[in-house]
């Protein structure tokens, strides 16, 4: 205990004045008498009650030297001192990844980490706020700052794990923006350690010292996953497949298991697997098509991590691609375009515009070759030296022997395209209005345009291919390449493969305003169809999703882990837990102080207020 003003204990001082004034305020008087006798007696028995009137005689006295006491203790301003125990507002990062699903003695780590959650929450001081961090493929806020427990309880208890992969290093980031850099907040992570990136991981937590916790949890330690599945079809070989599958041992000891391989109409493919700790084993097996459906590979066991028991893929007949070339002949383009596989093209001097409807719905991409195009109101194109009946892109002219001075290098068509030192004979000068932009830039005039709508892609180069030597550069096959992707991306009857958590884009050939999805539980949701290609972002569990849309659309897509990490539920290197003794311990050495003058003062307030009934009294 300190006291912050000790001067103020000169008004104990006060006390033998007290003493003084109450010597002076009794006085006997002598009175004479006839007889003793009978004042004796009197004396007798009052002598047993003496004690008991000298102290009611003395208690105002008393009170008054305690009242001195308090008051000069309280103007002392005596403090009691101690260790400062930090109270701050609490960023919660909770893992919600695949291997928190992991099975333990106590359940699942994630239901482990969650009563650790609520704990911290419930130990959370009066008057402090609380937010709430969700560390999954895509880190996102669950819950605000906020000081209302209900509510971040329940938040809590509606949080499940996903099927994906984690993020932590991205939600710890967040969780540092909501705390705008301030050391008065404190980072709580509770997860099981088994992060990506844990070398950054762990000099973060060092930068960050006392203001970042690490709750760990853990248990079990066997897990044998399926880490990759794919198909493709042999080159060359009509109906011929060959399928890869691989499959680990994370477990710290030999396992011994059966493996599955459905791939309708074929019969399945069975095999017994022997595997040591941290072995993995590349399967390549080829299978005589046709394939039509959805292929699943299933390993039978009951392992810690179910998730990554099967995977599930799309085993499909390959689609053709026709594509039209409308104008004059170019042997470049014909010859790179027959050799890419399951690419046809047919070439056709001139299209008039009743006719072109029909040759949408057979033709994924038509290219105009020199020659102008009837009003184009859907589908896809690419224009080569020649210019759309549309105001966006006007002509005025040429360009003799224009310089690439930039393009658009993340743009999806010129990906990995150099441009650089191309040369051009000469181009068309075009002028670009609102709705469409330029992709490569000479000084003059924009050499490659784009008009982009949900329904209508038109590519406009504004050269000729034989004026220029692009059709001898590398740039060349990868920028047709990138153009069939983007304006036509490969099709096929059953749909995609994709790792849970990551958005699917599904390109379509005729406009949909809504689609309906099945997910891996069987459960229904309409969707609304906004752009083309639509993106699908609803992929945090694992399995088969069935998307349809009226009675002839139907497309497959299957999500897996197919994740490394995710499946190595007891990696070597883990974020070492921090508990809260140590986050204590590393924390700067403080003292807090608690002041006594409001207690000593009420307490002399009493002691007045029994001094005064005292007084009123007649003794």
């Amino acid at each position: 205990m300190v006291w912050l003003n000790p001067a103020a204990l000169a008004l104990l001082a006060f006390v033998p004045v007290l003493l003084v004034l109450h010597a002076l305020r009794y006085r006997r008087r002598d009175v004479r008498v006839s007889t003793l006798f009978l004042w004796e007696s009197v004396a007798r028995e009052a002598q047993g009650s003496l004690g008991l009137r000298r102290l009611v005689q003395n208690l105002p006295l008393l009170l008054q030297i305690l009242l001195v006491c308090l008051l000069a203790a309280a103007l002392a301003e005596p403090a009691l001192t101690g260790q400062a125990v930090p109270s701050r507002d609490v960023v919660l990062v909770l893992d919600v990844s695949a291997s928190m699903q992991t099975r333990t003695g106590q359940g699942t780590r994630f239901a482990q980490a969650r009563e650790h959650a609520l704990q911290v929450l419930q130990e959370l001081p009066a008057g402090r706020q609380m937010a709430v961090i969700t560390a999954g493929r895509q880190p996102r806020v669950a819950a605000f700052f906020s000081s209302e427990k209900a509510l971040l309880r329940q938040t809590l208890r509606d949080l499940e794990a996903s099927d994906a992969t984690g993020n932590m290093r991205e939600a710890l980031f967040l969780a540092l923006s909501l705390t705008q850099g301030s050391g008065s907040h404190e980072i709580i992570v509770i997860g099981d350690g088994a992060y990506p990136r844990i070398a950054e991981l762990t000099q973060l937590r060092q930068q960050l010292g006392h203001q970042l916790r690490h709750i760990q949890v853990d248990g079990g330690d066997t897990n044998v996953g399926i880490t990759r599945f794919a198909f493709r079809q042999v080159p060359d070989a009509q109906g011929l497949y060959e399928v890869l599958l691989t499959v680990k041992n994370f477990s710290p000891q030999p396992v011994a298991v059966p493996l599955r391989l459905s791939m309708p109409p074929q019969q399945p493919l069975e095999r017994q697997l022997s595997l040591q700790p941290g072995q993995q084993e590349v399967i390549v097996s080829t299978v005589v098509g046709p394939l039509q459906g959805v292929a699943e590979a299933e390993l039978a066991l009951d392992d810690d991590l179910a998730l990554d028991n099967r995977a599930y893929g799309v085993a499909a007949a390959p689609s053709q691609t026709w594509i039209l070339l409308v104008g004059e002949p170019n042997y470049f383009l014909e010859t790179l375009l027959t050799a890419m596989p399951g690419v046809f093209v047919n070439v056709v001097p001139q299209v008039s515009a009743d006719i072109l409807p029909r040759l949408l719905a057979s033709n994924r991409l038509i290219i105009f070759n020199g020659v102008t195009p009837p009003p184009l109101q859907r589908g896809n194109y690419l224009l080569i030296n020649a210019v759309p009946p549309d105001d966006r892109v006007r002509h005025t002219g040429t360009v003799a022997q224009p310089r690439v001075v930039d393009w658009e290098r993340q743009h999806p068509l010129l990906r990995f395209v150099d441009l650089a030192d191309v040369h051009i004979a000469e181009a068309l000068q075009l002028t670009l209005q609102d709705g469409a932009h330029s992709l490569v830039d000479a000084p003059d005039t924009p050499l490659l345009g784009l008009i982009e709508e949900p329904n209508l892609r038109v590519v406009v180069l504004g050269f000729d291919l034989m004026q220029s030597d692009l059709p001898l550069r590398v740039a060349f096959p990868v920028f047709i390449g990138n153009l069939l992707r983007w304006l036509s991306p490969p099709e096929s009857d059953g749909g995609g493969q994709i790792q849970a958590g990551t958005p699917y884009p599904l390109y379509l050939d005729t406009p949909l305003s809504r689609i309906s999805v099945q997910d891996p539980e069987g459960r229904q949701r309409e969707y609304e169809v906004q752009g083309n290609p639509w993106i699908f972002s609803d992929t945090r569990r694992v399995g088969v999703y069935t998307l349809r849309a009226g009675d002839t659309f139907k497309r497959y897509l299957t999500v897996n882990l197919l994740d490394d990490g995710e499946s190595d539920i007891n990696p070597a290197n883990k974020l070492p837990p921090l508990t809260p003794g140590e986050a204590a311990a590393s924390a700067p050495a403080g003292s807090a102080e608690t002041p006594l003058w409001l207690a000593l003062t009420l307490g002399a307030v009493a002691v007045l207020s029994a001094e005064w009934f005292t007084w009123c009294r007649d003794f």
